[in-house]
């Protein structure tokens, strides 16, 4: 794995590759700022698998480096580190919503950035099988049902402002302590009877709706403290800290208008209605090893429990 660590700490470009070295990376590149990694990216023949980011540097700080590298072709996935001192909420979300994958606190033990390295690995491979689609993109001539992924698969949606991938939003969870949990609210929307879109719709039509349905959430929830990911089958997982979040039936109504109003252009089979079902929002797990897994599910289960009860009202 080559590996890029940025930070204007000398003290930091001599021990980052010592412990690369206990993890068995030696690939290891050092940049003291922003401007300078970016030469250095360019420079390369073979790209970087990895970066470790320092947020608190002159002339380009972390987060606008971390958005300038996810905008380099090819660097869409790879997984990015943020090194800091800060741990509030707040600096922790602008670090995920600007592209991070993982996030080291300073100060740090050997024991703590050797286990993030661990997770970098894990995070590098994981990346490879996430599909990227961009609406833009698709072929607009494809036969209904023909798809490059299955619906299943947790994509990577260009273009939706506030949208990580599914591991990033789950150590963004993670990351927060028992007093930024309070606040916390976790919810799905969730698109109804996706199989059957999926199956009837062009690829170019399938896309562009889920990126509408991406687009409508974040213009409807409208809070800076909003995270989401695409979990596959047509349902984004968000996770707000907004104290002010709209309750979940003013939510539905409104992401639905707004993706009425954005989808009209499709051409899916015209008796096909698009609606969606949001489930009620719950507060993540407490638990550190179980919050990802337990708290994705229990959303996803409230989403598909109010689909069911419309349908079963209908």
């Amino acid at each position: 794995m080559k590996i890029l660590v940025v930070d204007d700490d000398p003290f930091i470009h001599e021990l980052f590759p010592e412990i690369f070295g206990l993890a068995d990376l030696t690939d290891v590149h050092s940049a003291s700022g922003g401007f300078e990694a970016l030469d250095i990216i360019a420079a390369q023949g073979k790209p970087f698998d990895c970066f470790v980011l320092d947020v608190d540097m002159p002339k380009m700080n972390g987060i606008e480096l971390c958005q300038r590298i996810r905008a380099l072709p090819g660097y869409d996935k790879k997984p990015i580190l943020m090194l800091t001192a800060r741990t509030d909420p707040i600096s922790i979300e602008n670090a995920f919503a600007s592209g991070a994958n993982d996030y080291i606190s300073k100060p740090f033990n050997l024991k703590d950035i050797y286990n993030r390295i661990r997770v970098a690995e894990r995070l590098s491979e994981a990346s490879k099988t996430v599909v990227s689609v961009n609406a833009l993109d698709v072929g607009a001539k494809d036969a209904a049902g023909v798809h490059d992924f299955e619906l299943c698969e947790k994509l990577h949606l260009a273009h939706v402002d506030r949208l990580i991938l599914s591991f990033s939003l789950g150590n963004y969870l993670t990351q927060l302590d028992r007093k930024a949990l309070k606040g916390c609210k976790v919810f799905c929307v969730s698109l109804d009877d996706a199989q059957h879109l999926y199956q009837h719709s062009a690829a170019s039509d399938f896309t562009t709706l889920l990126t509408d349905l991406g687009e409508s959430i974040i213009s409807t929830v409208d809070c800076p403290h909003l995270l989401m990911s695409y979990e596959g089958n047509g349902q984004f997982i968000c996770v707000s800290r907004d104290t002010q979040l709209a309750d979940w039936e003013v939510l539905e109504a409104g992401i639905q208008l707004s993706l009425e109003d954005t989808s009209y252009g499709l051409t899916m089979m015209a008796n096909t209605p698009i609606t969606i079902s949001v489930g009620t929002p719950i507060a993540p797990n407490a638990n550190r090893t179980q919050r990802v897994k337990n708290t994705f599910t229990r959303a996803i289960g409230r989403a598909e429990m109010r689909h069911s009860s419309k349908a079963n009202a209908a």
